[in-house]
């Protein structure tokens, strides 16, 4: 375990919407709308603990990180090495007191104990599997859900201790011998939606139809040459989704007649990579883009905020307080966007007499 207190070092946007004058002074007292937080390596996937309490993995360092804003001075982040060496572990999720994740090349699922530092590791019984995106439910036992993407399956952990855990994997139909499912939430402990970016689709998994039910897996296609990626759920139970190919994004909608609302984005192949669900907004990252978003359903319209020259921003959560945490992969940093999200100016007006 690796600890290091440092300063804060703040980056300020500038967006141009139109409604209030902000003068120089006015804007030297306001707080900055991103702050970047340097950690030590390339951050893939965040998980939101508590305001200002931020986990992260990075791959290639074999690492798993810990992000504690102490003040608007001062932060701290703690890294742990994961056991298993070159496990490149992937996604994470945060229950209360532990902190799940997957090892990629580990083939395996990892438990951090947060108040210790332990990490036990539980390996998948398919071989070679490649474990990928994650998603858990508090509980005893807790139950942990993940997709295999070389598996072409999805595993649910059981775990009532560390010695004391169960695994039960359940294969896509054969109909569909190459879906690579990406990325999967938790519904309820019946619906599991996942991804399966192989073969052009969403899907849904129902536990308590397998194996005897067809409906089991119900997979819908989102188009040809689509790939969905990441994928959330709103309250209202509609699943929302990342598709890089036709960069947008894209909601399950079965009101509509094609079963699909579409939200383009602006910027050509900016590849919508990670979203979330928060506060009846959906939030995404552009991997090429160099962009966040947010997106408001209710009035269908797109916001983009630019962020640093050279920034990868991959994964995003969403904590309490309505600050989205982001991994930017490119500049090796956590960054965090705060409200008001946007600035408001005018733009100098220029006119003449023709």
């Amino acid at each position: 375990m690796k600890k290091l207190v440092v300063p804060v070092m703040v980056f300020v946007c500038a967006w141009v919407w139109g409604a209030t004058v902000v003068s120089i002074a006015e804007a030297d007292t306001v707080p900055p709308l991103l702050v970047q937080y340097p950690v030590p390596g390339e951050p893939h996937h965040v998980a939101v603990e508590a305001p200002g309490r931020v986990w992260f993995t990075m791959p290639d360092q074999n690492m798993i990180g810990r992000l504690v804003v102490t003040s608007t001075l001062e932060y701290e982040i703690i890294t742990y090495t994961v056991p298993t060496a070159n496990s490149s572990p992937y996604d994470l999720e945060y229950v209360t007191g532990a902190l799940w994740f997957t090892e990629h090349t580990g083939n395996k699922i990892g438990r951090l104990d947060t108040t210790t530092g332990v990490v036990d590791e539980f390996q998948v019984p398919t071989a070679d599997s490649q474990p990928t995106g994650i998603d858990a439910v508090l509980g005893s036992p807790t139950r942990v859900w993940f997709t295999e993407r070389v598996g072409n399956k999805l595993g649910q952990l059981v775990v009532t201790g560390t010695a004391s855990y169960t695994f039960t994997e359940y294969s896509i139909p054969a109909s569909f011998p190459d879906a690579q499912p990406q990325d999967l939430c938790i519904e309820t402990s019946d619906s599991i939606w996942f991804t399966a970016p192989g073969v052009n689709s969403f899907g849904n998994l129902k536990p308590s139809y397998w194996p005897w039910n067809p409906q089991a897996f119900v997979l819908r296609n989102a188009g040809g040459g689509s790939q969905p990626w990441a994928i959330a759920v709103d309250t209202g139970g509609y699943p929302w989704f990342t598709e890089p190919v036709g960069n947008r994004i894209g909601q399950f909608f079965p009101q509509t007649i094609s079963f699909i609302n579409w939200y383009t984005l602006t910027v050509a192949g900016s590849d919508p990579y990670d979203l979330a669900v928060a506060q009846g907004l959906i939030w995404f990252t552009e991997r090429n883009g160099n962009r966040a978003g947010q997106l408001r359903p209710g009035i269908r319209t797109v916001r983009e905020f630019g962020l640093p020259a050279a920034s990868v921003p991959l994964g995003l959560a969403v904590d309490g307080t309505g600050c989205v945490w982001i991994a930017d992969s490119g500049t090796n940093k956590i960054v965090s966007w705060c409200p008001p999200y946007f600035r408001s100016v005018y733009l100098p007006l220029a006119l003449r007499n023709s």
